[in-house]
């Protein structure tokens, strides 16, 4: 190396030392270039640098040239990338110098050329530039005035500056990565310490969770919303906090963004402490296998629209049942009197044409329309939640089993019906018969949605609702219950039917296939007794009825026995109180029919006056809604202060207030609702005729009586007539189940049956009579020839089967010897 080369080397060298000091220290990379390319091209004048820079994607990015004419300068940045398009771009596209000793013997040369050759240059030397991994950053271009190839000293000094230049570029690279680097780095703290002062300041909950759903990071809010310390909460499974009926809408979330999905607001409860539950609405998003998560507490603002909606609900509801409730009451009490006037006299009728099929068929189809006419009026009664309940303590898994055959048939054989009890079933206080009424209405329902058959299901249950529960159901209350669920595999409805299947009228049936009240009478009749009812359903799933009814504490109570048993009459005194003289007459016409002696009045200030007078009476029958100053519930008691043994009955089609509580009939009223039936009214007064007296304190007229029949439909029957009769009575099934008896104080009557199971009525005779005082006898058969054994043996007989009448005649008969 001579000494002049030596020179040249140092010189670039400290040139390039110079240009990295200037790009340190903040000078752009052209500047710097320009200093290295000055120091090139040294004291000759005929030597000219120039750098075209060159980015990853091979385009043109910057330019270098301080002693280049503008317009040579202008014409190689214009230069096209190609094959050989110039000196420049074969360097760059093949990365091999390229040396032009002629530019005028160069015609491939297409860009800058002619402005070279204009100022005076006659060849080009071209060296790639590359970084220190072999990629290409630039070429360094020299023009020379002279027309000649470079010596191995020029290419030598060239390939010096290309490293020098690669040096220059590469840390004006790394400088522009750095600040860059310091911005992101400054700009990344920035943003750090802002979202830390949104995770520790945040009202709202903010978590993160793995894909699994296992959280990672909770916020301060977090422990101040769900009482929950941070300590406890990471490495649990955040869905153990959900509440379990919202977990599979959970689950099914996780699993949506799991997969990359976004979840823009999802509200569910989640556990406070031990026991309370908070409602949260989360917004969620995946992102690099964690999920973060944004949750919001709306747990006030949801009670608080529920509160609102309940108030409007109740408001609509209270308005609708008070309308309704004005309209049935006035136009019940009417309606139920006509129906009574036409049902009373189509049953006197009735007893007079015996004789005539046709017309007693003429008779039926208008006591059928009465019937329909009368349950239409109770149906709205028990939508506007005032029809007389007589509630009893009820298990409502023996009901059901009882009407189980009634059920199948109103079902039809094409539906499938089974029941589960649970054990255990508590009691309800509920109306047993209309509750039957509810299952029968329910069940009819569950047919109609299943033309095709399908299944029904009843299931009881018992429950207890805490306030969670309840707390999106306005007419519910916390509490024990018994739940009754009614499911059918029918067509199921949409939420605009559910909507209004309670209201009175409404009907997805055809016309003329229903009146649209029989879900309003269950739902008047549940809300009545205490209880609520919901529905779930959707098109093609069927339908399920839940219907909570509250737990009653009190015993099993028995089934009144008045529904059932013989028409009978009697002869006591009946005081028939009723303002409308066409309903009155119907009643009296009736009750003399049976045989009583009847008193009327027409109102209540009458009654009374007749009482005063002396008059007296059994049993006093009158309506509730009753005209005048002495209402039917003030006559009442002062009738009880003149007759202390009075047995009273009351009757209307509308009893809304006047002897109910609460909806229900008060304690000891007896209430008969109109229309009625002849039969119905016969049973009703002979009952309470016959409960009247204190259990155990015989009628003073009465005799005390032995009754032995082994069939148990017949021995209760008979007991009952002879209870009517005023007498008092023992039973046994059997003569050797009478013996023991006839040794009871006070005894007078052997009544028995002549055919018993195993020692004959005949035998059991010879014993009453054979003993100290005897006993009177009668022997009761079916067969004739019975009659004369009995007068042969001196007792009475009675010919079987027989009525009221002629038990009282066989007894009379024995009275007068």
């Amino acid at each position: 190396m001579d000494t002049v080369q030596a020179h040249d080397i140092f010189h670039l060298l400290d040139a390039e030392h110079q240009a990295l000091g200037a790009v340190a220290a903040g000078a752009g990379l052209e500047e710097a270039l320009a200093q290295l390319l000055l120091a090139l091209q040294g004291d000759a004048g005929d030597v000219h640098g120039c750098v075209i820079l060159i980015d990853e994607a091979d385009r043109f990015c910057g330019f270098s040239a301080p002693s280049l004419p503008a317009d040579l300068c202008l014409a190689l940045q214009l230069d096209e990338e190609g094959p050989q398009p110039s000196p420049f771009g074969a360097a760059a596209f093949t990365g091999a110098p390229v040396y032009c000793g002629d530019i005028a013997r160069e015609p491939g040369w297409s860009a800058g050329r002619k402005e070279a050759m204009l100022h005076g240059y006659r060849a080009c030397w071209v060296a790639p530039v590359f970084g220190a991994h072999g990629h290409i950053l630039g070429v360094l271009g020299l023009f020379s005035q002279l027309a000649r190839h470079p010596t191995q000293l020029d290419i030598d000094t060239m390939t010096l500056a290309a490293r020098c230049i690669s040096h220059v570029i590469e840390r004006a690279r790394l400088e522009r990565l750095a600040g860059h680097h310091a911005a992101l780095e400054q700009r990344l703290q920035q943003r750090t310490a802002e979202r830390d002062r949104l995770w520790r300041l945040a009202t709202d909950i903010m978590l993160v969770t793995d894909l699994r759903g296992v959280i990672i990071a909770v916020n301060p809010a977090w422990s101040t919303l769900l009482a929950r310390a941070e300590s406890d909460t990471l490495g649990i499974d955040f869905l153990s906090l959900v509440h379990p009926d919202d977990l599979a809408a959970a689950r099914r979330e996780l699993a949506r963004l799991a997969a990359g999905a976004t979840t823009l607001r999802m509200e569910n409860r989640y556990r406070r402490g031990e026991h309370d539950y908070r409602t949260i609405a989360w917004t969620a998003v995946p992102a690099e296998q964690l999920i973060h998560i944004v949750g919001r507490d709306v747990t006030e603002e949801q009670e608080a629209q529920l509160a609102l909606q309940r108030s409007e609900q109740a408001l609509l509801q209270a308005q609708k049942l008070e309308s309704i409730g004005k309209l049935t009451g006035g136009v019940a009490h009417d309606f139920n009197n006509v129906l009574q006037i036409i049902s009373g006299n189509l049953q006197l009728l009735k007893l007079t044409v015996a004789g005539n099929p046709q017309a007693a068929s003429r008779l039926d189809s208008a006591e059928s329309a009465v019937a329909r006419g009368a349950r239409l009026s109770l149906q709205l009664l028990a939508f506007a939640r005032r029809q007389p309940l007589r509630p009893l303590a009820t298990h409502l898994g023996h009901l059901l089993a009882s009407m189980q055959e009634l059920i199948r048939r109103a079902v039809g054989e094409l539906i499938f019906e089974e029941t589960f009890v649970s054990v255990g079933l508590w009691h309800v206080l509920v109306d047993p018969n209309q509750m039957e009424n509810v299952l029968l209405n329910m069940a009819i329902n569950a047919r109609d949605a299943m033309a095709q058959g399908g299944r029904l299901t009843f299931s009881l249950s018992n429950i207890t609702l805490d306030q969670a529960a309840v707390a999106s159901h306005a007419d519910a209350l916390p509490g024990q219950y018994v739940l009754l669920t009614i499911t059918d595999t029918g067509q199921g409805m949409d939420a605009q039917v559910i909507a209004q299947i309670f209201e009175p009228f409404f009907t997805t049936k055809k016309e003329g296939e229903g009146t649209g009240l029989g879900l309003s009478m269950a739902y008047g009749f549940i809300r009545q007794s205490g209880g609520h009812i919901r529905v779930q359903s959707a098109p093609g799933a069927g339908t399920t009825f839940k219907i909570y009814l509250p737990r009653s504490l009190e015993p099993l109570a028995a089934m009144p026995q008045w529904r059932a048993g013989p028409v009978l009459g009697g002869f006591e005194t009946i005081l028939v109180v009723e303002d409308d003289a066409a309903v009155r007459n119907t009643v009296v016409d009736m009750l003399r029919g049976l045989g009583y002696t009847v008193l009327q009045a027409d109102d209540g200030e009458s009654a009374l006056r007749q009482l005063q007078a002396g008059a007296s009476a059994d049993l006093l029958f009158t309506d509730v809604v009753m005209p005048g100053p002495v209402g039917s519930t003030e006559l009442a008691r002062q009738a009880r202060l003149l007759l202390p043994g009075l047995a009273v009955l009351f009757t209307s089609g509308y009893t809304y207030n006047a002897i109910m509580r609460d909806g229900r009939l008060a304690p000891s009223v007896e209430l008969l609702s109109k229309p009625y039936r002849r039969e119905d009214l016969a049973r009703r007064i002979r009952h309470l005729l016959a409960d009247r007296r204190l259990p155990g304190a015989p009628d003073p007229s009465g005799r005390r009586i032995l009754l032995v029949e082994d069939n148990a439909d017949a021995r209760e029957m008979t007991m009952e007539m002879l209870n009517m009769l005023g007498h008092t009575v023992h039973g046994a099934a059997s003569a050797e189940e009478a013996v023991p008896l006839l040794a009871l104080p006070g005894l007078e009557i052997l009544l028995t049956d002549i055919s018993l199971p195993a020692m004959s009525g005949l035998e059991l005779a010879r014993l009453a009579r054979a003993g100290s005082p005897p006993l009177a006898v009668i022997l009761a058969s079916g067969h004739g020839w019975a009659a004369s054994v009995a007068h042969g043996s001196g007792a009475r007989f009675l010919q079987k089967p027989f009525g009221l009448e002629e038990l009282a005649g066989v007894l009379a008969r024995l009275e007068r010897g």
